[in-house]
């Protein structure tokens, strides 16, 4: 994502109780293509069983990203299969497999961090953002992704684990003391502004605003040209 990047390539198996996809996104593969290929593998239940989908893609098509996601990764056919057999005949989810992960010189960026609050992957430099009126130097939400998947969704409605550990969400817009509501429109769209205080966030010095498109967040402690007073959070 903007906010936090972890490596290059990853691999996405999600499954429903009547479909299951596998898509790859890999700047490994695209990097020498002049248009950008995203590999997708659709799958649909019949009867008992889940078979390729031929209304989404043809078998052909389907053969073909299957051999450039074999190509670029770790994974082959069986290792997929045996991925999705973790979900269980009828069960549903998404995993997540990213691989090629972020360097700092010959040094992985990255780091697995264990506490009593749950595993985490941090960027190991644990780096602030630089931000037009930043005062606050402590905002994990750049540097660790248990923090930034505690956010992640407006109003959360799946469990997601790190490393097996459950991340626990934070419901921002409800975690908010002093709020102002005001309703508007940005081209014809309704879009709701909520101003509140963190004490969280106000005793670390940060302000800002979280923004958030369709439920999911798409940039966070986004500071306006004017210095924020630390008593809107």
């Amino acid at each position: 994502t903007g906010a936090m990047k972890l490596g290059r390539d990853v691999m996405v198996l999600t499954q429903t109780a009547e479909s299951r996809s596998v898509a790859f996104l890999s700047q490994t593969y695209n990097e020498r293509n002049d248009n950008l290929e995203l590999p997708i593998i659709s799958y649909r239940r019949i009867g008992s069983a889940m078979q390729l989908d031929t209304n989404v893609q043809s078998e052909p098509t389907a053969e073909y990203h299957l051999d450039i996601m074999k190509k670029y990764s770790p994974f082959d056919a069986f290792f997929i299969g045996e991925k999705f057999a973790i979900f269980g005949a009828n069960g549903q989810g998404t995993q997540v497999y990213i691989w090629n992960l972020e360097k700092s010189g010959s040094n992985f960026s990255l780091e697995w961090h264990k506490s009593n609050d749950g595993d985490d992957i941090i960027i190991r430099s644990r780096r602030t953002r630089q931000r037009f009126g930043q005062l606050g130097q402590e905002v994990p939400l750049d540097y660790s992704l248990r923090a930034y998947l505690e956010v992640i969704f407006l109003d959360p409605r799946m469990k997601i684990s790190i490393q097996g550990s459950v991340v626990k969400s934070r419901l921002v817009a409800k975690s908010l003391a002093k709020t102002q509501i005001m309703d508007g429109s940005v081209l014809g769209k309704p879009v709701q502004l909520i101003l509140g205080h963190c004490q969280q966030e106000w005793e670390r010095l940060n302000s800002g605003i979280f923004l958030y498109w369709h439920g999911r967040l798409l940039s966070l402690l986004r500071i306006s040209q004017s210095i924020c007073s630390l008593d809107v959070h």
